[in-house]
């Protein structure tokens, strides 16, 4: 339960802070913790709710609409139905440097063993 938990945090504050972060030599660590418990319980509330309406795969339509009002509300650019239900949120930083891809599967049915996939 942790390693999901530490998975959705981390996804929500690279998404909410990341300018914030590759813009400042400070110690990663310490704002990624100090963000993720700012919003811990708003994740979690996310994610009671996303089980609380459980969709099959490729037909998470709810939870696609749900993840792109939010990406949109951080006026982060944003994709829908990749893929056919998938949603991606574009960062663009002011400088330049590494791209960073980050996958999270949103099918609440999947295995037990979540898994986040930072590719580099």
């Amino acid at each position: 339960m942790k390693t999901i938990k530490t998975s959705i945090l981390l996804f929500t504050v690279l998404c909410a802070c990341s300018f914030q972060l590759f813009g400042q030599k400070d110690n990663y660590s310490a704002i990624i913790a100090n963000k993720a418990d700012e919003i811990e319980q708003k994740v979690i509330n996310w994610r009671h709710d996303i089980h609380q309406h459980p969709e099959l795969g490729n037909r998470e339509f709810r939870t696609a609409e749900l993840i792109a009002k939010h990406l949109q509300s951080l006026d982060i650019e944003t994709e829908t139905k990749v893929g056919y239900t998938g949603v991606v949120g574009i960062l663009k930083g002011e400088f330049p440097g590494p791209e960073i891809a980050l996958r999270a599967d949103m099918d609440a049915f999947c295995s037990r063993k979540k898994r986040l996939v930072i590719c580099f």
